[in-house]
């Protein structure tokens, strides 16, 4: 889609509180794409056959709502008793400080009728640090002379600190989408929540069941596999708080499929924490990356350099996971001899480890009844019993996955 925008210098956008002693972190806000950057008011292309409107008339501005909800209906109003006086329209959101920027009120071809639509996005007045500002997106139509809402982004609730994000033919089925965020912060974490919502052809519908969150997220759209549909390429994910435990940050990348955009791939930033290669490692066996997983351990195993996070206890604790990992991911393989030197190696140098009964359980069923599948069926039976076997991967922060007896040997590798 061509966007019909006159061009104008941007404002900086904001990005938060520079209150000093603010106890709130910085707000991401998104930037707008390159197709917004410039945007502000154009008139649009209209049919040449279409009869002409009434010109603007002056009207004295009304007093700002008191409550966020009444805007869309008193910003209707204007815009009728004006005949669409843009420009007054938008003095007097200015006066109403409801538009944290410039590129807050446009005028967008957005349900791909040949017209523009103005397309705004509206704050309430904050009293401090302009954060968790609530809000609204709104779409305002035109037909037969008279102004109306044709969306608003709400529903039982306010946004909060919403920001446009892209206004394009986003997953290229030849009509128009509109990409959007509100962004929420506690006490040391904020989450961008983005939306996506088709709106071609006057319908509006949320392409992403609700939105799709981050914390401290940086939204872009980029064709990723270059197969001509942009994805929605979410990177962030960090919390600002020690009991987070470790952190690293991530890029979630949410394909469209044809109903909706859903995420089909997660790629973690490289860590040099120990943890994060144990979590790695048990990925890549769950996806049946046999001779990645065996690598991941064996780094895990033996890269002394590999940081801990709380004390040295826990280095012990995920080597002896890891020998008793590795030994498992070589009998998948079918290499009972590899299998059977690292069985060794934690039985000889973790001998008081959990993870050496476990390796013990495993082998013991495996030489038994040379089944694999029912030997990992007893180790489960063990780790269930065993509590301490599961709570050594469990106790890395709410940041970071869970871990269960179950998870121990998995019955998914069979």
């Amino acid at each position: 889609m061509v966007l019909t925008l006159a061009l104008c210098p941007l404002l900086t956008y904001l990005i938060g509180c520079d209150a000093i002693g603010s106890p709130y972190p910085t707000v991401p806000r998104p930037f707008p794409s390159p197709t917004l950057e410039a945007a502000v008011m154009a008139t649009p292309t209209r049919d040449p056959t279409a009869q002409p409107r009434r010109s603007p008339t002056a009207v004295p501005s009304p007093p700002r709502p008191e409550d966020l909800a009444d805007y869309p209906a008193a910003i209707v109003t204007y815009l009728n008793d004006t005949a669409g006086d843009v420009d007054g329209l938008r003095a007097m959101l200015e006066g109403w400080e409801t538009l944290a920027d410039v590129t807050d009120l446009l005028r967008v071809d957005v349900d791909d009728d040949g017209e523009g639509e103005l397309l705004l996005i509206i704050v309430g007045p904050s009293e401090e640090y302009v954060v968790n500002r609530t809000g609204d997106l709104l779409v305002i139509d035109i037909h037969a002379e008279k102004y109306a809402l044709a969306y608003q982004a709400t529903g039982d609730s306010l946004l909060t600190d919403p920001a446009l994000l892209e206004v394009d033919d986003i997953n290229s089925d030849g009509h128009t989408e509109l990409a959007f965020t509100s962004t929420s912060c506690g006490a040391h974490t904020c989450y961008t929540r983005v939306h996506i919502v088709a709106s071609g052809k006057g319908t509006y519908k949320d392409l992403t069941d609700g939105g799709i969150e981050m914390s401290y997220v940086e939204p872009r759209f980029s064709d990723w596999d270059n197969d001509g549909v942009l994805e929605l390429m979410m990177y962030g994910g960090t919390i600002g708080s020690i009991g987070a435990g470790p952190q690293r940050a991530r890029t979630e990348i949410y394909r469209w499929d044809a109903t909706k955009y859903a995420l089909s791939e997660t790629i973690y930033d490289p860590s040099n924490y120990l943890y994060f290669k144990v979590l790695d490692a048990n990925q890549a066996l769950l996806d049946g990356e046999l001779e990645r997983a065996g690598m991941l351990y064996e780094d895990a195993i033996q890269n002394p350099s590999l940081q801990i996070w709380m004390d040295e206890n826990e280095r012990d604790q995920l080597t002896s996971f890891s020998h008793y990992r590795l030994s498992l991911t070589h009998l998948l393989a079918g290499d009972i001899d590899s299998a059977q030197v690292v069985r060794d190696e934690l039985l000889a140098q973790l001998p008081d480890s959990v993870y050496a009964q476990v390796v013990a359980v495993l082998w013991d069923a495996y030489l038994r009844d040379g089944d694999l599948r029912t030997a990992c069926e007893e180790v489960g039976t063990f780790a269930a019993a065993h509590p301490e076997t599961a709570d050594m991967l469990s106790d890395y922060g709410y940041g970071n996955p869970t871990f269960t007896s179950e998870e121990v040997c998995p019955l998914t590798l069979f």
